[in-house]
């Protein structure tokens, strides 16, 4: 007997997971570049580390330790232990003793290439190393993810995530340290599959009792209103039938839905279009009447109003600043 998948059946399976994928807000999640940093630190040591708009930054402590001081938690990191700051805040990275930070560039910076440099401390103690990185990103889609995500994420050594994620980690820095042809178009794609990476490990370790759209793709009441609100933006979506979906009667999903997401539907369903509006009117070339029809308003008044109130300009603005 014949076990080979036939090719039609293959390309079908291929096409049906590919459309799940496109279906979940993940499958927008963009980065645009990526900084690199190899950091050999020796006690006493302490970086303080900037805040960065827009951005993703990260630590992989490739040998000895250190603590991260950030939004008033206190993380220690052991070899092999990362670190992920979805919303690029302001911190602290130090020595085992705690040691007073100082300002980042008040350390032994050294431009290898552009997307990667190496930093050096002047201590002669016990010894650091870490891969730091800064990803960057500007899509709308990008920002609502990364906007409801923790303060940090800590990956352990011993996380079942922890290989993948070193592996990631260790391509980009070869990628940036031997800069070539293509350079930064790879490092950001593989920053794309790093912070879906750590998406994934903090949404499999995540209690079901965190208020977080994101959980709520893996959430079994409502994991088809998901899908059906993600597979359509210009669909007319009726909140009793995402209930009917769910199993549920329209107050108790409408209850249940903002347990879990920390939004009403209605409000969720609105904010998710609109991100997806601002993200299109970013590129500059479509009218505003075809994007309003996309993502689900009926005329284009109904949406510049819904979508200035949200914004606080007129898609108009976006557009025009965009293109500029």
């Amino acid at each position: 007997m014949d076990n080979r998948v036939p090719q039609e059946l293959s390309k079908f399976d291929l096409k049906q997971r590919q459309g799940k994928e496109v279906g979940s807000p993940l499958g927008q999640l963009k980065m645009s570049s990526v900084f690199y940093t190899h950091s050999t630190m020796k006690q006493p040591w302490g970086i303080k580390m900037p805040s960065i708009p827009s951005s993703t930054m990260f630590h992989l402590v490739l040998d000895g330790d250190a603590i991260i001081n950030v939004c008033n938690s206190r993380v220690k990191l052991g070899p092999g232990d990362f670190i992920l700051l979805p919303r690029g805040a302001g911190h602290d990275i130090v020595d085992i003793n705690s040691t007073t930070a100082r300002d980042l560039f008040e350390n032994n910076i050294e431009k290898v290439t552009e997307f990667y440099e190496r930093l050096t401390t002047n201590g002669y103690g016990d010894e650091t190393i870490t891969l730091c990185g800064t990803v960057l990103f500007d899509n709308e889609v990008t920002k609502s993810i990364i906007s409801s995500m923790p303060d940090y994420i800590h990956i352990k050594a011993n996380s079942k995530a922890h290989q993948t994620i070193k592996s990631i980690v260790q391509a980009i820095q070869l990628e940036t340290q031997n800069e070539s042809y293509g350079t930064g178009l790879i490092v950001s794609k593989l920053a794309d599959v790093l912070i879906l990476q750590c998406i994934r490990a903090w949404i499999n370790d995540v209690s079901g009792d965190n208020p977080n759209w994101l959980v709520a793709h893996t959430d079994k009441r409502l994991s088809k209103a998901m899908k059906k609100i993600h597979g359509d933006p210009s669909a007319n979506i009726d909140i009793e039938l995402l209930a009917d979906l769910s199993g549920m009667s329209r107050t108790t999903f409408i209850d249940y839905f903002k347990k879990v997401v920390g939004q009403t539907p209605k409000k969720y369903i609105t904010d998710w279009r609109l991100s997806l509006a601002r993200e299109r009117l970013s590129q500059g070339n479509e009218p505003v009447l075809v994007i309003a029809l996309d993502v689900g308003y009926q005329s284009e008044a109904a949406f510049s109003r819904a979508y200035k109130i949200k914004y606080g300009e007129p898609p108009s603005h976006t557009k025009s600043q965009r293109t500029c």
